[in-house]
């Protein structure tokens, strides 16, 4: 169809084979081909160049906005498989919404104007059961992971963890803590089957193989810090979030070098795969091998 518009719009073979870049006689066997197909003459030959007929007037009227609509979709079809638009779906860990993860969501959406990015938050065991059921197609989560040989995981790096302290604690008027400072207190969590690879290392790290039993578990760091601030215990968290939600009346430690860490990544379903979710893993994969 292509190649009758150029002809209509040349009204000359040579000149129109010169656009489009092929040979006159394939350009002519074209025309013939298409006549076949639409079962009329669409052009009157002469020495002099070409003139459309009737029939060929009525197909460039009207196949011209067919060939657009054509040529829109085979672009659009394009561009879903080569994962630049279409629907993403992210999930960021309730301990994680700022940082690296929040960066390589940020830039995907700025390199993928066209595309949908759908973006929530929840805790890592979550995470995890939305991307076995369909739910999301990437999910950021804490480090270490239990039970997740079926998915696919790029770790991302580490953030640091400090201390959240009522402001009357004693030990605030320290200005760092080494881990045997928190033995003995009353400690505050989130839910170990919130994230139980990332709770138990924590508490290995610092207490060792006696570990303390929390006084009072919360469901997300907004709750857990205003436990602090009633004076109910002190709780080990994310720096970034416990600075940006800390309210009046909670202080921030952090550990004596080396500080305490909690590592992070990306995973996703392996067998949930679209294009769309393959260009962000090289996104992520991109990011990381620039890291030094």
């Amino acid at each position: 169809m292509n190649y009758f518009v150029v002809l209509a719009e040349e009204l000359h073979f040579r000149r129109a084979a010169e656009r489009l870049h092929i040979a006159q006689p394939g350009l002519s066997q074209q025309i013939k081909v298409l006549e076949r197909e639409v079962g009329a003459t669409l052009l009157e030959r002469s020495t002099g160049g070409v003139t459309l007929t009737q029939a060929g007037q009525v197909l460039l009227d009207e196949g011209t906005s067919l060939l657009q609509e054509v040529n829109r979709v085979t672009e659009r079809v394009r561009a879903a498989a080569a994962g630049r638009t279409g629907l993403l779906r992210i999930v960021h860990s309730r301990s994680l919404a700022e940082g690296l993860p929040d960066e390589l969501v940020r830039t995907f959406k700025h390199n993928h104007p066209d595309a949908e990015i759908a973006v929530e938050s929840a805790w890592t065991s979550r995470n995890m059961a939305m991307l076995r059921s369909g739910e999301a197609d990437a999910a950021f989560l804490r480090l270490p992971l239990v039970g997740s040989d079926d998915l696919q995981v790029l770790a991302l790096g580490a953030t640091e963890l400090v201390v959240a302290l009522p402001a009357s604690h004693p030990l605030t008027a320290r200005r760092t803590l080494h881990f045997a400072d928190l033995r003995g207190a009353d400690i505050l969590s989130w839910p170990r089957e919130q994230a139980p690879g990332y709770y138990d290392q924590i508490q290995l790290t610092v207490w060792g193989d006696e570990p303390p039993t929390p006084v009072a578990t919360e469901p997300d760091p907004e709750h857990l810090l205003a436990a602090v601030a009633q004076g109910v215990g002190l709780c080990i968290m994310d720096s970034q979030r416990a600075h940006k939600l800390r309210p009046r009346g909670v202080v921030l430690r952090r550990f004596t070098r080396p500080a305490l860490t909690g590592d992070f990544g990306v995973a996703w379903n392996p067998n949930r795969r679209s294009p769309l979710l393959d260009a962000f893993e090289a996104h992520c994969r991109a990011h990381m091998a620039q890291v030094p």
